[in-house]
């Protein structure tokens, strides 16, 4: 298997670090049924939920070139951070194992949930060392100590949104290109996307300017505006180019400025990891007409801007609209029930459980 960035820029490979971890391209299709319901014949979606049979979504792409770095600098230990029920931080510890490498998790309070409750006992089951720090200032904290104390930490951003963990949606924003270019999709007019820790919107934008595609990169901001923005996001999209530019002079020299950012903040509700009713109207309507499984933090939010640009008619005519799917749809349930217990957790952990929020272990 080749990595897409490395066939159109075959210079990089000798400088960056990468691993097949994910099953790629990922599928698109058009959401036929969804589209009867709501009027719109052409709304499509690329499925990256489907990204691997060992855990799904958008992380498997950055993780490809960040554990390949770290072991590449003979790391045994990756060190990054999240709200309790991080998808970032299950999915770094279990494609990480894979590879043989530890995962230490630094985790930050966030409003608790089921989906909160399933996520720690799968980042306990799956072997990560898990560390409760509450919030960004124990995060800091925690992280000078640790690196004083162990060797071979590997240090993380949130999100895998580093320059270089966001090489896997430059590749991504490739990858959609060949589909678009063998019939499998017209190009979107619109690609709706997750907007949190970045990565994912800054890699497309970079991906779809080098792959030659006009369509318009559009975030749906999820995390505090702080974190957030069109700015930060343009920032972010720079620093890919200067890597990209960095190791081979094939890549072209592009800069993005703030306003060539799209982002839409009114979709958020009251903060990272607060429900919003238009979300939960989002996730029933799609899994009901496509079986398709959203979550209340990131893709219900993303897929609720969807619906309401279309319902309202600020998205007119026939214009192909593609929804990037970033969720995994890799099922735990019964790992959850049979393999997972509570009391295993590191003490700290032990408040959110003190009422049970998972349906099925009632």
């Amino acid at each position: 298997m080749e990595c897409v960035l490395f066939d159109k820029y075959p210079g990089l490979k000798k400088h960056i670090a990468w691993v097949p971890l994910g099953s790629f391209p990922t599928p698109v299709r058009r959401l036929a049924k969804l589209g009867e319901e709501i009027g719109c014949r052409n709304i499509w979606i690329k499925e990256d939920d489907k990204s691997s049979e060992y855990y799904g979504g958008n992380k498997v792409r950055k993780l490809e070139f960040i554990l390949a770095d770290a072991l590449r600098k003979k790391k045994r230990t990756i060190l990054t951070y999240g709200g309790l029920g991080t998808n970032h931080g299950l999915a770094t510890t279990i494609h990480g194992k894979r590879l043989g490498l530890k995962t230490l998790l630094l985790l930050v309070d966030q409003p608790l949930t089921d989906h909160v409750q399933k996520n720690l006992l799968l980042c306990q089951h799956f072997g990560a060392q898990l560390c409760y720090v509450r919030n960004t200032i124990g995060a800091a904290l925690n992280t000078i100590r640790h690196f004083l104390t162990k060797t071979a930490l590997y240090y993380l951003p949130p999100g895998g949104s580093s320059p270089l963990g966001s090489l896997g949606f430059v590749a991504a924003a490739l990858e959609l290109k060949r589909q678009i270019d063998a019939g499998e999709l017209p190009e979107p007019k619109y690609i709706f996307v997750a907007l949190g820790s970045k990565g994912t919107m800054a890699g497309l934008l970079v991906g779809s300017r080098l792959a030659g595609l006009d369509s318009k990169i559009v975030g749906v901001r999820v995390a505090y505006t702080w974190l957030a923005n069109e700015r930060s996001t343009a920032r972010l999209a720079n620093k890919i180019i200067s890597l990209l530019t960095g190791y081979d002079e094939a890549v072209p020299t592009i800069r993005f400025k703030e306003e060539d950012v799209s982002v839409l903040h009114d979709y958020c509700g009251k903060g990272y990891g607060f429900a919003t009713s238009e979300g939960k109207e989002a996730m029933e309507i799609l899994n009901t007409t496509e079986s398709i499984r959203l979550d209340l933090t990131y893709t219900a939010k993303t897929f609720a801007a969807v619906l309401d640009l279309i319902k309202s008619g600020k998205i007119q005519g026939d214009a192909p609209i593609l929804y990037w799917h970033t969720y995994n749809s890799v099922d735990f349930t019964r790992t959850i029930k049979q393999e997972c217990d509570c009391r295993q957790l590191p003490k700290s952990f032990h408040r959110f459980f003190e009422a049970n929020l998972i349906p099925y272990l009632q």
